[in-house]
């Protein structure tokens, strides 16, 4: 990463992290009920896919897939997508700035 793309993200953040995966039917409710625990919303849909908001984010991401593996017994693939925060401002002169510039 580079310099300024880091700078970058101290700027914006993280502001939201979505996890798409599915885990064994065993441990499926262990799982959910870790991230329920945590704050995170989650919805299982169909054979078992969860679907994981996460905002504003606290803590790592590795660390928190870590935990899911060890409660599933083995490895999952977790698609992760990251939203950012975006500013749209307008700065406009002070009014005595204008005036004293006359």
């Amino acid at each position: 990463m580079s310099e300024s793309e880091n700078e970058n993200e101290k700027v914006c953040g993280v502001d939201l992290i979505r996890w798409t995966f599915r885990a064994g039917a065993d441990n499926r409710a262990a799982i959910e009920s870790h991230l329920v625990d945590l704050g995170l919303d989650v919805m299982v849909v169909g054979d078992g896919e969860f679907h994981v908001t996460w905002e504003e984010p606290d803590r790592d991401a590795d660390e928190l897939a870590a935990e899911l593996w060890e409660i599933n017994g083995e490895a999952f693939e977790i698609t992760q997508e990251e939203f950012y925060r975006f500013s749209h401002l307008i700065l406009q002169p002070d009014e005595t700035d204008q005036s004293q510039a006359a």
